[in-house]
């Protein structure tokens, strides 16, 4: 990680904590209040003490004082740094959404059953230094102390935080609104992550097709004045909306492309993340994941109806 820049007030007593992640932008929020601080996100392992701790010293505050930490979703650049908030922020009840729970406590499960072990069973797989990376990244297992759902409010004396639910990118993405601005992490990916440079190089993944699609008119729907991810530059005004209306342009490309593939006869995953990718990319860096996408549009196809799995190893899909 690079040096922490100044924490960006982005509404009152609602700060972004922006630093980068390798080629990534990435950023956490802070959130001040008279009876202690809420964090959102944790980052990797390593970022509370290189990021957090710095932002809260140069705004006048410490560790000790978080009481409440919201972890977005089941990311491990998201949640990485829950042990150390066990040490330097005792008092901090971290929670998440219900469907990810169980993945953000448990790297077997999350590297293994799900998320980042989803792809060996289609004939594909992370290599082995980013899986590498990816655990040591997350951290050691923590237990989280409850979950938050829709409509449920966060603060700490001061702002508040309206919790809404997410789903798509994972199926218990949360984010977070407060006032005119929405915090909504990684819930859309337009047409995909971007280096610092404004390259892109990384395609959306979602693991819902349908939640995601429901994420890109619920948050068309609050039409925040300001627009708060993880991942790109900050955005207002009508560069909200236009980002919003990217998001669910690509996916419905996806899904016609898909349907496309299947029309021409079985194919497995990683074919039709092939021809994606031919149409929709190129996507340098953790291509791989255009092929979770994939599925999550086959696995709403073949609950329509309109896809069937059809026998073999890897599996394939056809048109029913």
């Amino acid at each position: 990680m690079t040096t922490t820049p100044a924490p960006v007030e982005i509404a009152a007593g609602v700060y972004r904590v922006p630093s980068q992640l390798g080629v990534r932008r990435i950023a956490q929020w802070l959130v001040l209040g008279d009876d202690g601080v809420v964090l959102i996100d944790s980052g990797v392992a390593g970022t509370v003490r290189e990021q957090i701790v710095p932002a809260l010293r140069a705004l006048g505050r410490g560790p000790e004082e978080i009481v409440e930490v919201a972890i977005s979703h089941a990311d491990v650049d998201h949640y990485g740094g829950n042990a150390e908030l066990r040490e330097l922020a005792p008092r901090a009840r971290i929670r998440c959404g219900v469907a990810d729970r169980p993945l953000i406590e448990s790297w077997a499960r999350i590297g293994s059953e799900a998320r980042y072990g989803w792809y060996p069973q289609h004939g594909l797989a992370y290599d082995e230094a980013t899986m590498r990376w990816l655990r040591d990244a997350a951290g050691p297992d923590t237990a989280l102390d409850g979950v938050l759902r829709e409509g449920d409010e966060i603060g700490a004396g001061g702002a508040v935080l309206r919790v809404v639910e997410l789903p798509g990118h994972t199926a218990g993405h949360l984010g977070f609104v407060v006032g005119d601005c929405a915090i909504v992490v990684d819930a859309l990916l337009e047409n995909g992550l971007y280096d610092v440079d404004d390259e892109r190089i990384s395609p959306p993944i979602y693991v819902t097709a349908d939640g995601y699609r429901r994420s890109v008119a619920k948050i068309e729907a609050l039409a925040p004045a300001r627009l708060e991810t993880a991942h790109y530059p900050e955005l207002t005004g009508s560069d909200v909306a236009e980002f919003v209306a990217r998001s669910g342009e690509f996916a419905d490309d996806l899904e016609r492309i898909v349907r496309e593939q299947l029309a021409a006869g079985p194919r497995t995953v990683a074919e039709i993340a092939t021809a994606a990718e031919a149409e929709l990319g190129p996507f340098p860096e953790m291509g791989i994941e255009l092929a979770r996408s994939v599925g999550a549009h086959l696995d709403d196809l073949t609950e329509a109806g309109i896809a069937r799995p059809a026998e073999g190893t890897p599996p394939t899909w056809a048109a029913a």
